[in-house]
């Protein structure tokens, strides 16, 4: 599908005020960074009791935006709880499930961003570390906006959008990539040996473990135009 604005679904969280009145809410960065990029950004309610609603949304989007978040319920790659677990509701991630398996039947193009990342992983079957401090030996510390280096591996999607094949940045999060998931590869990881980028061999699915959305640099306008350019080719 060829066009000159494509449109991008962006995933949602599920938030309650101080009166227990819930909302559909995700940072606007991601909104305004498809927007720079040349895309339409639209925002994808969270609701995972209405299949049949979110596959007439995929016939009407381009590419699938998969947010950050906090943690997904472990109950999805078969491990309990840790104590550090800092839960999102469940309804967002059966949500984002049943949006990114619709996406894949369509070849759609598919960004995971931080929580986004982690749910491709687990997607294809793959498992997450919980809590970096306390599973992790030796790890850096990878949240409140740290910052560490990003090494990206030769021959991936990933190496080819940047250009480059190590640059700093900021880190946000205490979750990452253990088992790797079924056909996935690692396309980047810190000098700690924590991955911080996934994808597919076969189609435009990438997953990014730090926030390009929160960064205006040349790295992160590169990964926004190109998952844009690739939405607007399908």
């Amino acid at each position: 599908m060829s066009m000159t604005k494509p449109i991008i679904g962006i995933t949602t969280d599920i938030k309650a005020d101080a009166k227990e009145e819930e909302s559909f809410v995700i940072e606007k960065t991601y909104a305004r960074a498809i927007a720079n990029a040349g895309g339409i950004p639209i925002l994808l309610p969270s609701l995972s009791e209405n299949g049949s609603l979110l596959n007439d949304v995929l016939e009407k989007i381009h590419g699938l935006l998969l947010p950050g978040s906090r943690d997904m319920d472990p109950k999805f790659y078969n491990e309990e709880p840790h104590p550090k677990l800092k839960p999102m509701r469940i309804e967002r991630t059966q949500s984002e499930m049943m949006l990114f398996e619709g996406a894949l039947r369509r070849d759609m193009p598919v960004l995971g961003i931080c929580g986004g990342m982690q749910l491709i992983n687990v997607f294809f079957g793959g498992s997450l570390y919980q809590d970096i401090p306390s599973l992790i030996p030796k790890a850096l510390t990878h949240e409140k906006g740290s910052v560490h280096e990003i090494l990206v591996e030769d021959g991936t999607l990933l190496k080819g959008i940047t250009k480059e094949k190590n640059f700093s940045t900021k880190s946000y999060h205490h979750q990452s990539v253990k088992a790797l998931g079924k056909r996935l590869r690692i396309s980047a990881r810190c000098p700690d040996g924590v991955v911080e980028g996934i994808e597919a061999s076969d189609s435009f699915i990438l997953g990014i473990q730090w926030h390009p959305e929160r960064e205006e640099t040349e790295i992160s306008k590169r990964i926004f135009m190109a998952f844009i350019d690739a939405c607007r080719n399908k």
